[in-house]
């Protein structure tokens, strides 16, 4: 029955060919989803499953919790995949848990929102959106959370989602391509041995060059207007990911393609793929890349 439910959503090459159709569309299809204004609202959020939970979202000073509150999934079952990160780990918790709960693996978020798991000491994301240039030591505090909560946990399979745009403190910088990948592979090194380790990587992030929500909701006369390409710090942070995950021997899937080809549409299957932020993709065309997220991840959990 699970195998029937996954194979109803698309398959790569469905994506693939919708990518293709976006980047050549010029007028908007007659409906989209989610709405413009749904995003503007911040709704729509792939981890909207969080919040109507009891999973906690970790304000600017939290750094630990009860892992037995955050378990979503198959409950019962006895394959147990941990999926941690930041707000890009949250942000897919949505679309893991229809995996887990289909699939039949166990599903626990380990997460903190702002808070990239590479290895620094990183500056005070606060929670109306600012940073300040203090060191965040709730974030360091987090780091320490999530190796001691991987050790007792020993899941078959980790999967990290983070952010690599890395502000820095002591002294305050943006974190260069060699800086994260150094800190990332020192991240890696910490999981336990005996887990499957996999980076789910390469998130072609608009910001801070390009807003693909904010464009359409202009109502530009062509919407293949905004359409973008990733940065190149966003390009060469991705790859710094995907060189630590090779260093420490983890297993790396790249999300570029189920986004982008050429250029990244801004409109792919009559879906809006980007939150507002341009930081983040929505939970509608992560719902959408069920399968193909399945179809990355099932050699790993079974």
């Amino acid at each position: 029955m699970s195998s029937q439910r996954i194979s109803s959503y698309a398959s790569l090459a469905k994506v693939h060919a919708a990518i293709l159709a976006g980047e050549k569309s010029t007028s908007p299809p007659s409906h989209v989803t989610p709405s413009i204004s749904a995003l503007a609202a911040q709704d729509d959020w792939g981890g909207d499953l969080q919040a109507q939970s009891n999973c906690p979202t970790l304000g600017v000073s939290a750094a630990t919790f009860t892992l037995s509150s955050c378990v979503f999934g198959d409950a019962k079952a006895k394959t147990v995949v941990a999926l941690v990160g930041d707000s890009r780990a949250q942000m897919w918790l949505d679309a893991f848990n229809t995996l887990g709960v289909a699939e039949h693996f166990k599903l626990v978020l380990i997460a903190k929102s702002g808070c990239p798991v590479p290895l620094g000491t990183y500056e005070t994301n606060n929670d109306n959106g600012t940073v300040s240039q203090a060191p965040w030591a709730a974030c360091t505090a987090f780091h320490s959370f999530l190796a001691s909560s991987l050790a007792s946990l020993r899941p078959s399979v980790i999967v990290i989602s983070s952010n690599y745009q890395l502000d820095l403190a002591d002294p305050t910088h943006l974190a260069k391509p060699a800086e994260v990948a150094a800190d990332m592979t020192s991240f890696l090194k910490t999981l336990p041995a005996a887990s499957t380790k996999v980076v789910l990587g390469g998130f072609p992030q608009p910001a801070p060059t390009a807003s693909p929500t904010l464009c359409l909701s202009k109502g530009p006369k062509r919407i293949d207007s905004c359409n973008f390409v990733p940065s190149s710090p966003v390009v060469a942070e991705n790859a710094a990911s995907q060189s630590a995950a090779k260093a420490a021997g983890a297993d790396f899937i790249n999300q570029t393609p189920w986004f982008c080809a050429t250029t990244c549409p801004s409109i792919v299957a009559s879906i809006i793929p980007y939150t507002i932020d341009g930081y983040h993709a929505d939970k509608t065309y992560l719902n959408y890349l069920t399968g193909v997220l399945w179809g990355s991840l099932e050699r790993y959990v079974h």
